[in-house]
């Protein structure tokens, strides 16, 4: 009888990898909240009266999803992947467990708009 490996090592690592995560997630959630006011058509008015103030932070958090999600994409790569495969442990389990990266961001979220 083949002996059943636990669960929750591969969710705690991914729980863990959630933790940095957030960091993108919340730069994504903040770019597609942001509404664009007046008119882009108009030439006469810059980039800052047709978005606001806004438009200063949004290259900011373009920049922060960018790097910091290529980051956490190299965290899951090698935690659920790579670390796995050099362990010859299988790599199921750990791909189950991927989805366990976005909780720490909604709880987060849920946390937030409850206060």
């Amino acid at each position: 009888m083949k002996r059943l490996r636990p669960v929750w090592p591969a969710l705690l690592v991914n729980l863990l990898v959630g933790v940095p995560a957030m960091v993108p997630l919340y730069s994504l959630w903040w770019l597609s909240g942001r509404r664009w006011g007046g008119s882009a058509v108009d030439r006469s008015s810059t980039i800052i009266d047709v978005c606001g103030a806004d438009c200063d932070r949004a290259g900011v958090a373009t920049w922060t999803v960018a790097a910091s999600g290529l980051l956490v994409l190299l965290l899951v790569a090698v935690a659920d992947g790579l670390v796995p495969l050099r362990r010859d442990r299988p790599v199921g389990p750990w791909l189950k467990a991927v989805p366990a990266v976005l909780a720490p961001f909604l709880v987060f979220q849920a946390v937030s708009s409850a206060l």
